[in-house]
């Protein structure tokens, strides 16, 4: 929660209920407020859920062309 205390200072104003403070370079451990963007719960989902939705579709990629090498 130390993630939204700081976002809160950075904005000026307490984070609604519905805000999320996102680590912009995935790293937790790093609440600088340049790190931090707020986003609104639904954003910050659908953001990490196209990310997901790359991340396998490049795993199938790289899948398929190690088979393609083992033939």
């Amino acid at each position: 929660t130390a993630h939204r205390v700081v976002a809160a200072r950075t904005l000026g104003r307490p984070l609604k209920p519905n805000e999320v403070a996102h680590h912009e370079n995935e790293d937790k451990a790093d609440n600088s407020p340049i790190n931090l963007a707020v986003k609104s719960r639904s954003v910050h989902s659908a953001g990490h859920n196209r990310t997901r939705s790359l991340s396998k579709l490049r795993a199938s990629l790289r899948m398929m062309q190690e088979k393609k090498r083992l033939y």
